[in-house]
């Protein structure tokens, strides 16, 4: 699979050096913003494959990055990222178009399989579709 891109929304300094440090390990190529004002920067510069945010940044929770980014591009997926197991932080996250919703601390496995199949399910989309030929014999 070829490189892809990753927008880490973010404000803990030691998440993001560790979600930072995994994806590059693992030949994806990151962007990070502390702020919405820089998550939007990069993605109106950039073309981003995944976004990951935190439930809450220096200027906005997750629900307002969520929308924010799901503005600029709609088919953006977009994992959650949040530091308590709250069933009602996960339900509104997925409602309001996240893909996936993690709780801290995270498993590095479990975070690099849910890129994968995030991407798969993208490339998949993107895909054209192959469209069966239908053999007819005239009549004659």
């Amino acid at each position: 699979m070829p490189s892809a891109r990753i927008l880490i929304v973010e404000d803990e300094r030691q998440t993001v050096d560790t979600l930072r440090d995994l994806f590059e390990q693992h030949g994806y190529e990151t962007e990070v913003a502390l702020n919405k004002q820089v998550a939007l920067a990069i993605l109106q510069e950039r073309k981003m494959d995944i976004a990951i945010i935190s439930v809450s940044t220096q200027d906005v929770d997750g629900a307002g990055m969520l929308n924010e980014l799901k503005k600029l591009h709609a088919d953006l997926p977009v994992i959650v990222v949040g530091s308590q197991k709250s069933k009602r932080i996960e339900s509104s996250s997925l409602k309001a178009g996240a893909s996936i919703y993690i709780v801290k601390p995270f498993e590095n496995i479990f975070i690099l399989q849910a890129i994968h199949g995030l991407l798969e399910k993208q490339a998949a989309r993107v895909a054209p579709k192959k469209t069966a030929k239908k053999h007819t014999k005239s009549k004659r």
